[in-house]
């Protein structure tokens, strides 16, 4: 079906997306972000072709190798954990998912971070209004 979007399409789609979304290759090379309006890492285009370990916290390092470990391993398809984000005083879900074709072959990370603060009051929101009505 995806030959039936042209590349604006495609673009527009995986920037509407409400996270910001990264793909790194079977060689650990970060390859695309989207555009995301909410950012909550700034994304650096000389990073484009560049190792992402270069990219994270030196702390998060043994945790984003066994991830990626896994992944090209068949060990495990998927992984999360949170991320405190002091410079902007918010909470991210930062989740990974093997990409592989239809053989089983790993193709690489897909990687996103979520603003989970945001979610958050949005559920508050709700709520507060759900109480405000009784």
């Amino acid at each position: 079906m995806i030959e039936n979007l042209t590349h604006e399409q495609i673009e527009g789609i995986m920037d509407a997306l409400p996270f910001q979304l990264v793909f790194i290759d079977e060689r650990d090379r970060i390859q695309y972000w989207n555009e995301f309006k909410g950012r909550m890492v700034a994304a650096n285009i000389d990073n484009l072709g560049k190792d992402v370990r270069t990219c994270h916290k030196q702390k998060s390092l043994p945790k984003l190798e066994k991830i990626l470990s896994d992944f090209k391993s068949g060990k495990r398809d998927e992984a999360e954990f949170w991320v405190p984000l002091e410079h902007c005083d918010m909470r991210a879900l930062n989740r990974f998912f093997a990409i592989r074709d239809k053989s089983g072959r790993y193709l690489g990370t897909m990687e996103y971070l979520l603003n989970f603060t945001y979610i958050e009051k949005i559920a508050k929101d709700k709520k507060d209004a759900e109480h405000a009505q009784s």
